[in-house]
C-alpha cells in the first residue's frame, strides 16, 4: 500500500566514520532498494525536511543524494506534490522478467550441456576431499604423503630468481626441460622411444582429449569407445559430433571383433589398456596387436590413455601400445594429476611425427602451454629423482590401504558386495546384487553424506550386472574400519542390510 505520507526508509544504515560521502551513501542505498524491488514505483518518499531529522542528516546531503537519483531517472519530483520513485524501474522489472529466454548457445555447447554425466553437474568438491570421512570417491589420491617441503624448496628455486622465459608466455609445446624428462620417463617406465619433440605439455589429460577430438574428427565420423568407458573423453569427443560405437570388456580388455561386424571403418577408437577405466583390466597382448593392425590397414587412429599405469602392484605391465606401434597410428595420453596432485593441471600428449605441427597449429589457437613455473617445477622434480622416489612410495602407500579398506569391507559388509583386490589403480569395483540399482544406490547415499560412483555411470549399454566404485587411495588404514562402519550405517537405514 502506498503511504501518502511517505516511506519510514529504515532499512537506511549511514556509517559516518566511512571514507564514502554520506550523500553518496543514502545515493547507493536507495538506489539498491529500487533495483530490487523494496521501493515499488509511484511510492512517495519523505520530504527532505522529515528525512533531515530521522536520519540525522543536513538537508545539502539529502538534496545531493536525490538530485541524482532523479538524474538518473530512479526518483521522480512533481511541483507541489513531493517526491516519487520512478515508474520506469517496475515496468522494467515486470517486463524484464516477461521476457527473460534461455541463452542462445552453439550446437556444441547444447550438445555438451545434454550429454554431460552427472559427475560434472553441481558437483561440490567438499565432497571430494579424501580427508571426508565417508568418502570413497574413486582416482583421488591423498595428498598428505606429499612431500611438500621438497617441492617447496624446487618452486622457490625458480621464483628466487626468476628469468625472462619464467615470465614470459612460454614455449608453445611446453617447456623443453619438462618435454625432455617426460620422454626419458616414458622410456623408461613405459617402453615409449619417442623424442622430446613429439611431446606437448597440456592442461590435464581432459584438454588432451577435446584438442585430439577437434584435430581428428569430423561430425558424424565413428569412434569406438570401451563400454564402461570413460565418460569425460566420450563427452569431449561426441561434443565434435562423433558417433560412438560402444563396445563390450572381457577379459582381454576391448571386443575388438564387435567393433569391427558393427562400424569396421571407426575413425578413431579410445581405449585405456594399461588398467581400463573402470573395470581394471589388462588388455592382453594379443588385443593390442588386433587393434594396432586394424588402425594400420583403415588409416584409424588410437588415443591410448595410460590410465593409473603408475600404481601397479603385482606384475610387470605389458608394453604401452604407443612402444608396441610401428606405424605410427597410437597417441599417447598421460598426466600428473594423479600420480601428483590434480590443481597442478599438468598432463602431456605423445604424438605421431605427422600430428605435431597440426596439433600446435590447433593448439596455439586455443591457448598458451600451462604455467611455466609449474613446469619447471615439475622438470626438476622428475630429473632429481624424486618424481620416482614418490611412486614407488604411494605404491607401497595405496597398497597397504587397498588391503586394510578391503579386509574392511569383506568383513562388515562381505553378504553384500561381492568384492576382490585389485592389480592396479586406486578403486576396487564392488558388485551388488543383480536385483538392485547401483545409480539409486549411489544417489541415496550421497543423501546420507556417503560419496561414491556408480558403474552404471560409465555405461552406454547397461549389460553389467550393479555395482560401486569404491576409492581406497584417500582412505588411510587407521581409517578404513570406521569408514565402512559408516557405510555399512548408511545402508541399513536405507533397507539393504538386515538390523543386527
Amino acid at each position: 500500500m502506498k503511504s501518502p505520507a511517505g516511506l519510514l526508509l529504515s532499512a537506511i544504515e549511514l556509517d559516518r566514520a566511512s571514507a564514502i560521502p554520506l550523500y553518496r551513501q543514502l545515493y547507493l542505498q536507495i538506489r539498491k532498494q529500487i533495483l530490487g524491488g523494496k521501493m515499488q514505483g509511484g511510492v512517495r518518499l519523505p520530504s527532505t525536511r522529515t528525512l533531515s531529522k530521522e536520519l540525522a542528516l543536513s538537508r545539502i546531503t539529502i538534496l545531493n543524494a536525490f538530485d541524482q537519483l532523479i538524474a538518473e531517472g530512479f526518483l521522480a519530483s512533481r511541483t507541489g506534490a513531493g517526491t516519487y520513485v520512478g515508474d520506469e524501474w517496475e515496468r522494467r522489472g515486470i517486463a524484464d522478467e516477461e521476457q527473460r529466454q534461455p541463452p542462445r548457445l552453439s550446437d556444441l555447447s547444447q550438445s555438451m550441456l545434454s550429454l554431460r554425466s552427472s559427475h560434472f553437474r553441481g558437483v561440490s568438491y567438499t565432497d571430494w576431499d579424501p580427508a571426508t570421512p565417508t568418502s570413497f570417491l574413486p582416482s583421488h589420491s591423498t595428498y598428505d604423503a606429499f612431500p611438500l617441503a621438497v617441492w617447496r624448496r624446487l618452486m622457490n628455486r625458480h621464483l628466487l630468481k626468476p628469468t625472462k622465459a619464467m615470465l614470459g608466455y612460454g614455449e608453445l609445446q611446453g617447456l623443453q626441460a619438462l618435454r625432455t624428462a617426460i620422454a626419458e620417463y616414458v622410456f623408461d617406465a613405459r617402453g615409449i622411444d619417442c623424442s622430446a619433440e613429439q611431446v606437448v605439455i597440456v592442461s590435464g589429460a581432459q584438454q588432451a582429449f577435446n584438442l585430439l577430438g577437434m584435430l581428428l574428427l569430423n561430425p558424424q565420423d565413428s569412434v569406438w569407445m570401451e563400454d564402461p568407458g570413460h565418460i569425460a573423453a566420450r563427452i569431449a569427443l561426441q561434443a565434435q559430433g562423433a558417433q560412438v560405437v560402444p563396445l563390450r570388456i572381457d577379459e582381454q580388455g576391448i571386443d575388438i571383433q564387435q567393433g569391427l561386424a558393427e562400424c569396421p571403418d571407426a575413425r578413431l577408437v579410445f581405449t585405456t589398456p594399461s588398467r581400463q577405466h573402470p573395470l581394471g583390466v589388462t588388455m592382453s597382448y594379443a588385443r593390442r596387436q588386433a587393434l594396432i593392425d586394424w588402425a594400420a590397414q583403415h588409416q584409424s587412429w588410437i588415443i591410448e590413455d595410460d590410465c593409473d599405469s603408475e600404481f601397479r602392484y603385482s606384475g610387470r605391465l605389458l608394453p604401452a601400445l604407443y612402444a608396441m606401434d610401428r606405424m605410427a597410428r597410437v597417441i599417447y595420453v598421460g598426466t600428473f594429476s594423479k600420480v601428483l596432485f590434480p590443481s597442478l593441471r599438468l598432463g602431456y600428449v605423445i604424438l605421431p611425427q605427422a600430428l605435431i605441427e597440426p596439433f600446435c597449429t590447433l593448439r596455439a589457437v586455443m591457448d598458451r602451454s600451462p604455467p611455466t613455473l609449474l613446469q619447471a617445477t615439475t622438470a626438476d622434480f622428475m630429473r632429481e629423482g624424486h618424481f620416482l622416489g614418490h611412486i614407488r612410495r604411494m605404491r607401497a602407500l595405496y597398497q597397504a590401504r587397498q588391503l586394510a579398506l578391503l579386509e574392511q569391507l569383506q568383513q562388515q559388509l562381505g553378504g553384500f558386495f561381492n568384492i576382490t583386490p585389485v592389480e592396479a589403480g586406486m578403486h576396487l569395483i564392488a558388485w551388488l546384487p543383480p536385483t538392485l540399482d547401483d545409480d539409486v544406490i549411489a544417489r541415496e547415499l550421497a543423501r546420507h553424506n556417503i560419496h561414491t560412483y556408480a558403474l552404471s555411470d560409465y555405461c552406454l549399454e547397461h549389460v553389467l550386472p550393479p555395482a560401486l566404485l569404491i576409492g581406497f587411495a584417500g582412505t588411510p588404514e587407521d581409517q578404513a574400519k570406521e569408514r565402512v562402519e559408516a557405510l555399512a550405517r548408511a545402508l541399513s537405514k536405507m533397507g539393504y542390510l538386515q538390523a543386527t
